[in-house]
């Protein structure tokens, strides 16, 4: 799958739109773009009540299958995913 870096970042414009206050790429695209079959991202600060919107703007975006996960909502997940991760963004 080919994600260009001018989507990458606008779907990172749109989330941080939205709350977000850092944002990881992670899973099978960060290893190997080519043989991905979705994107998956992290994000921290987005209320839970937004994920959707989050979502469907994000797929929106990419144009490709999205695997949102909330820090919100998965905390212990979200604590892996930052080992191994690529930050996208962080508000400092």
């Amino acid at each position: 799958m080919s994600i260009s870096e001018e989507k990458l970042q606008l779907a990172v414009r749109a989330l941080r739109e939205l709350g977000a206050k850092r944002i990881l790429l992670f899973g099978s695209f960060v290893e190997s773009p080519e043989g991905a079959r979705d994107i998956d991202l992290a994000v921290e600060g987005i209320p839970l009540n937004r994920l959707l919107d989050a979502d469907v703007a994000i797929c929106d975006i990419l144009q490709a299958p999205l695997d949102l996960v909330s820090r919100e909502e998965a905390p212990d997940f979200f604590e892996i995913i930052k080992d191994y991760g690529k930050l996208l963004y962080e508000e400092r």
